[in-house]
């Protein structure tokens, strides 16, 4: 991450504490620190975390974990924070068992091995790198991907279609952040009829509707079959 993506990030993390901090926050050690407290969720939900960045290490750790290189632009995200969480969004970080540097109440991001060693599709390329996921309503997710040259994409969780691109990572952050802060009010509940996720992505809640029940058709008559042969 250059200088200025950095300074960039710095001030879209501003951005998430004055937005959030008056629901409640707690701060941890090393920077890291969840806010934007939504009792209403559950006693200790929080809209956003935000964790201790990771050392070199640590970074080395990510790279064994996800078993794909890391370009230098999202090594420098995880050495500010390992992951982030916001609303919707998860940017995904190492996992990592050595000892954990944030509160107990901040946690660990979602493993970069998800969607680089585990659940990958065949039509992804080979050179992007799994960096994380967004909710939409109800059924549908995107997966977000880094690709080798540079820029951010959003395929369907259940398909291969492509729903967004950004042309930088950090293009992604200025755009993403402050977008899934608009999606709640003053008292961080998610506003009616907002369209949460971004780009061409009408039909997708439709279409993992769709790939849910054929899902439970096919887990339904493998039930039947195993069921004949007294499995």
């Amino acid at each position: 991450m250059t200088n200025d993506i950095s300074a960039s990030f710095q001030k879209l993390t501003t951005q998430i504490r004055e937005a959030l901090d008056p629901l409640g926050y707690r701060d941890a050690e090393h920077g890291a620190f969840i806010t934007g407290h939504v009792p209403h969720v559950a006693p200790y939900a929080y809209l956003a975390n935000v964790y201790a960045g990771l050392d070199e290490s640590g970074l080395e750790a990510a790279e064994a974990e996800c078993d794909r290189f890391i370009p230098e632009v999202y090594r420098a995200f995880l050495r500010h924070t390992n992951g982030l969480r916001l609303g919707q969004l998860s940017l995904h970080g190492t996992t990592f068992g050595s000892i954990d540097r944030t509160d107990y109440l901040v946690g660990q991001p979602i493993s970069l091995s998800y969607q680089n060693v585990h659940e990958r599709p065949d039509y992804i390329p080979n050179g992007h790198l799994g960096i994380g996921a967004m909710n939409g309503a109800w059924h549908s997710q995107g997966h977000l991907y880094l690709a080798s040259t540079g820029e951010v994409e959003m395929y369907h969780r259940d398909a291969n279609l492509l729903g967004a691109r950004w042309a930088s990572f950090e293009e992604f952050l200025e755009s993403e952040i402050p977008r899934q802060l608009s999606l709640y009010d003053a008292d961080g509940r998610i506003k009616p009829d907002v369209k949460q996720l971004p780009g061409d992505t009408e039909t997708w809640e439709a279409i993992a509707e769709a790939n849910k029940g054929e899902q439970a058709r096919a887990s339904g008559l493998r039930g039947k079959i195993a069921g004949m042969f007294g499995r």
